[in-house]
């Protein structure tokens, strides 16, 4: 029923009218009041025609330069009308984009450029965002569990049976199907082998010797006999190896300390009060 009745056109138009009339209100009673200033400085007029420039890669004329001045004017006067009838309140997206700003603001106070001893400090403190994976280096027999769908396990038996005699010089595509990355991979990390084979392939050749065919391994497309040629292991690479990321991420760590440090400050300003929900503080009154 309510829900209807707020659908009705009439009720909408009603609603909208005494809305307005309490702006007009309050406006015809701040009139009776010293006027506001509005200043457009010389700084917020060149930074008009530069937005203008930018979006039109030009400079304004006279006239159209008047017209953003004009256009910025209203802007300003809704929204301080606005602010002044409290239609700011409790509007979600006008205090995310206040709280983005005060963050922002926070970041531009900030960012001072690091020296290579706070950077070399920073890595070391924090490795495990730096630290490198191992590589792998290996080839492979493939078995397409498409193509061997009723032989696979016997040609398994088969293939095994010649690479348990063979070294790395074996032709791979003789033996078994083609690949469609190709039989081997050079300097591969263990994330890339599972992102190609999935988890407990990875797995499986992570565990496995140097220098000798092993397997059958399976993965989604089939079985795979592997030939590890090279392993090389991960560790915390030097500064100048990973300089721009560590930059990037120390500047960032900067960043959140000076906003929560601001935001620690403003919040000691306030008395906090958070107010039970009324079906739970009735229920805590009549225990």
């Amino acid at each position: 029923m309510i829900a209807r009745l707020l659908r009705e056109p009439l009720l909408q138009f009603l609603a909208l009218g005494a809305m307005l009339f309490a702006l007009y209100g309050l406006a015809g009673k701040r009139s009776a009041e010293a006027p506001d200033k509005i200043v457009v400085s010389a700084s917020r007029v060149a930074n008009l025609g530069d937005g203008f420039a930018r979006t039109w890669r030009r400079q304004p004329n006279e006239q159209e330069l008047q017209g953003l001045i004009e256009d910025y004017i209203r802007d300003e006067v809704f929204y301080r009308e606005g602010r002044a009838a409290g239609l700011d309140r409790d509007d979600a997206v006008i205090r995310r984009r206040v709280r983005q700003k005060m963050e922002f603001l926070a970041e531009d106070m900030s960012v001072p450029e690091p020296n290579d001893e706070q950077l070399a400090a920073y890595l070391a403190s924090n490795p495990e965002l730096f630290r490198a994976e191992g590589q792998l280096t290996f080839h492979h027999v493939f078995l397409s569990a498409t193509r061997r769908a009723n032989t696979i396990e016997s040609d398994s038996k088969q293939v095994a049976s010649v690479l348990a005699r063979a070294d790395a010089a074996v032709d791979a595509t003789l033996l078994g199907d083609p690949f469609l990355l190709g039989e081997e991979f050079r300097g591969v990390s263990p994330s890339k082998v599972t992102s190609i084979f999935g988890e407990d392939f990875s797995k499986r050749i992570a565990a496995m010797e140097a220098g000798r065919w092993q397997g059958p391994v399976s993965s989604g497309f089939g079985q795979h006999f592997i030939f590890i040629s090279e392993r090389v292991s991960g560790g915390l690479p030097s500064l100048d190896a990973v300089r721009p990321a560590v930059r990037r991420e120390w500047a960032n760590a900067r960043r959140l300390e000076a906003e929560q440090k601001l935001y620690s400050s403003l919040r000691g300003r306030y008395e906090i009060v958070v107010e039970a929900p009324r079906e739970k503080a009735a229920e805590a009154a009549s225990r």
